[in-house]
């Protein structure tokens, strides 16, 4: 197993998300309840990335399409239905989904250490 330096702990602050690169792979980390957590930066809906989602009970919200997942788990816990924050009626759901079923987000095994964030990467 390979640790990649990500980021130092003061860079990744409570309740918001820092999004970072390794091993050609992006990611977003997020500080819950004094824990850093990492899941992929990219929505698995079309691919658009959730860096510039918004964060709200420990969960980040897509702004292309609304589907939300936990920070800590990368399970998702609401798919797409919004385009671009504006709410859109329950029937249009599955139209704007194009068919894909609800997804859950990838997630990174982080470290912090000696004022290091790092990413565990399985060799």
């Amino acid at each position: 197993m390979t640790t990649i330096a990500v980021a130092t702990s003061s860079q990744v602050k409570e309740g918001e998300i820092l999004p970072v690169k390794f091993e050609n792979k992006k990611a977003i980390l997020s500080r819950i309840d004094g824990k850093v957590y990492a899941v992929e930066n990219k929505c698995p809906h079309l691919g658009m990335p959730l860096a510039k989602g918004k964060v709200c009970n420990n969960a980040i919200t897509c702004r292309w399409h609304g589907a939300t997942f936990d920070l800590k788990t990368g399970k998702n816990v609401k798919w797409v239905d919004s385009f671009l924050g504006v709410a859109l009626p329950e029937a249009s759901h599955q139209l704007l989904s194009l068919g894909k079923p609800a997804q859950g987000l990838k997630t990174f095994t982080v470290k912090e250490e000696n004022d290091d964030i790092s990413i565990l990467i399985h060799t």
